[in-house]
């Protein structure tokens, strides 16, 4: 029998077989990764991803932003975003209003900390305004990310119930965390980085992702270093060139659309109101990073243009200006896409006051500045075509900048080097949104103007920024603008003295050898050894302001109100703190100024809570002798009487108990 006669004698598999055949031949691999999932997860290899964790405090449960988040949108480099430190309960507090906020390092608050953020400016101003309203505004900006993380972050908060979502976010489309020409792009489409956002929060997914770096690794591509901030720039953008109207600007501006509209989409569908954000950078200061010729010059045309260039700069040198805005309308004719003519042109504008005129120069000069860091007019209509969208708003914040600049050409007036705001202009942006806000009536009657009665210059006089929030702020610039793209060739910057103490702060802290808390915390010490008490004050209440369950600084901004005799200071900082976290210390400091001032009622509450804390026996008598003396100014002698004997039962030597309850006995006596 041959082997052809055999198989055709094999009976053939049935169709219920087939099916049972096919399952079990897919559900093998899928077991396999179910059970290598669960068991990475049980090992605790990689990192959960979760936009959030959870933090208790005196028995109440806070979310607070999870430093891992980075590993959604960070690949294979060293960097830390450094957000900013929110907590908000778990549990939404009934008639509580909640604002998140979305974007990159402006909404962090670079070169600033959370403090000169418009995050925290706009938290200020609300409770200004709205002094019986609790309001939460959380930051979750995070540097060098776009909109694929504010799209995939807010997917996240709708179960959070907020009540609005502010987002300032643009100018990192091209080159930050999963941009189209960054250097630390992960895919080369969209939808393929809409999956690998889905995919990385597997533990699967990250364990093979981590054998692929370690085999790029051993070819030599090591893992971008962002320790340097000053490098920042350059490794993810180095090379990567982006000429109008090119392959990749076109896909960068659609996937920006994509973007802004599935997030308009979902907030819509969640019923929850949303503000886009206009992208505002200097114009007037800032010249184009990179400018190239267009490639459809012929040679003849780029010698002519050159020619022409050469000439117009030559005359700007020299003071003829009219003659350089001849030779750069020349030049613009046969190229009308290279920045810098259009800058130089604009800078001769303005010079020979026309204005109006140099603006559109300075617009184009960005527009056309292949090194896309600013945002540019065709992005910032696109925001603006948002507004479109039912229940999503524009603050057109490019237009309340460019209202508030000289000759409406936006420069250092507003912005510290290309993009970043000054604090005065954080504070504007904060200001917009609550105008924007009251318009829509989402915290007062519809037509209320958010800002009305609220004075902005003792608003901003208030602020809790401080001289050296500032020099941080203008050392961080001086490091960024010190090398690439802002310079040629890397410029050297000298260390700060010692003796210069406020500077020598900031730079300790721009350098990482200590923290922002720290820096305030020695600035205070520094006006405190000059006797200077209100700064001193003003460094901890800034602490305090950002940082509201931080114990140590509430007492040590305490015990400076209560050295100046602010009493009603004092009082209101500790009656804060204890609506955050209970503490043994704050209800002994707080139950002392009560009866500073003659509140013997309030004190006794104070002192009485110290007693469901674990007894120390250091406090423990002084303690009770506070309480038996509260007991005394409330006119409750027997009661006193009682405290004392106890304590002078349990704590034998403990003399001032002694003799506090000698003179309550003598004084019944004489009665």
């Amino acid at each position: 029998m041959t082997k052809k006669d055999k198989r055709q004698q094999l009976p053939a598999m049935s169709a219920q077989r087939k099916v049972i055949f096919t399952i079990v031949t897919f559900a093998i691999p899928i077991f396999f990764f179910l059970v290598l999932e669960v068991s990475l997860r049980l090992f605790d290899y990689g990192s959960d991803l979760s936009v959030f964790k959870k933090e208790t405090i005196d028995g109440t449960t806070y979310y607070t932003l999870n430093p891992s988040v980075k590993g959604r949108y960070f690949n294979r480099i060293d960097f830390l975003p450094d957000p900013s430190p929110e907590y908000f309960t778990v549990i939404k507090p009934e008639g509580t209003f909640r604002i998140f906020c979305l974007g990159g390092s402006t909404t962090v608050g670079y070169p600033y900390w959370y403090n000169g953020a418009f995050p925290s400016f706009l938290r200020e101003r609300l409770h200004a305004q709205f002094p019986d309203r609790s309001i939460e505004i959380i930051n979750l900006g995070i540097t060098a990310t776009n909109s694929y993380t504010v799209l995939d972050i807010s997917k996240d908060l709708f179960a959070l119930e907020p009540d609005l979502l502010i987002v300032y976010d643009g100018h990192n489309e091209f080159y930050g965390a999963l941009g189209i020409a960054s250097n630390a792009r992960i895919t080369p489409t969209r939808w393929m980085t809409i999956a690998y956002l889905k995919l990385v929060h597997l533990r699967t997914f990250q364990l093979a992702r981590d054998i692929v770096n370690r085999i790029l690794t051993l070819f030599g591509d090591d893992p971008v270093d962002y320790a340097n901030r000053t490098t920042m720039m350059e490794q993810v953008a180095v090379g990567k060139n982006v000429p109008a109207n090119s392959i990749d600007y076109q896909k960068a501006l659609n996937i920006f659309k994509n973007n802004l509209n599935d997030l308009a989409n979902l907030c819509r569908h969640h019923e929850v109101p949303l503000i886009l954000s206009t992208q505002v950078s200097n114009l007037r200061d800032q010249r184009p990073f990179i400018s190239n010729n267009s490639s459809e010059l012929s040679p003849q045309q780029r010698d002519q243009f050159n020619r022409l260039y050469e000439q117009g700069k030559d005359l700007q040198r020299q003071g003829m200006l009219d003659s350089a805005i001849v030779m750069f309308h020349s030049a613009i004719a046969i190229d009308s896409t290279h920045a810098d003519t259009h800058y130089r042109l604009a800078q001769c504008l303005e010079e020979t006051g026309d204005v109006s005129d140099a603006r559109i120069e300075y617009i184009l000069a960005r527009d056309y500045d292949e090194l896309r860091f600013r945002t540019d007019s065709r992005f910032n209509d696109l925001i603006r075509s948002m507004g479109a969208h039912p229940g999503c708003l524009v603050a057109d914040i490019e237009a309340v900048f460019t209202r508030l600049s000289p000759d409406s050409i936006v420069g250092k007036n507003l912005i510290l080097e290309h993009l970043h705001p000054n604090a005065w202009g954080n504070f504007i942006i904060a200001r917009e949104y609550s105008t924007i806000m009251g318009e829509l009536g989402l915290l007062a009657a519809t037509g209320d103007r958010n800002g009305r009665g609220i004075d902005d210059d003792l608003l901003w006089k208030q602020r809790h920024l401080t001289l050296v929030d500032e020099l941080m702020a203008e050392r961080k610039i001086k490091l960024l603008t010190s090398g690439w793209p802002f310079k040629e060739q890397p410029e050297s910057i000298s260390p700060i003295d010692k003796t210069d103490s406020l500077r020598f702060i900031a730079e300790q802290a721009v350098r990482g050898q200590i923290g922002w808390i720290t820096a305030h915390e020695l600035s205070a010490d520094f006006y405190l050894n000059r006797k200077d008490s209100t700064k001193a004050i003003r460094e901890y209440e800034t602490i305090v302001n950002q940082l509201p369950h931080h114990l140590a600084a509430n007492l040590r901004l305490t015990q400076l109100y209560f050295d100046q005799r602010e009493f009603a200071r004092a009082e209101n900082t500790l009656a804060k703190l204890l609506q955050h976290r209970k503490d043994p210390v704050a209800y002994r400091a707080l139950g002392d100024i009560y009866l500073r001032q003659g509140k013997a009622e309030h004190a006794i509450r104070c002192y009485r809570e110290l007693a469901r804390y674990p007894e120390d026996p250091a406090t423990a008598p002084e303690n009770a002798y506070m309480l038996a003396l509260a007991y005394l100014v409330q006119g409750e002698p027997k009661a006193a009487v009682r405290i004392l004997e106890q304590t002078i039962e349990r704590y034998p030597s403990y003399r001032s108990a002694q003799e506090l309850l000698a003179r309550v006995r003598l004084h019944e006596n004489d009665r």
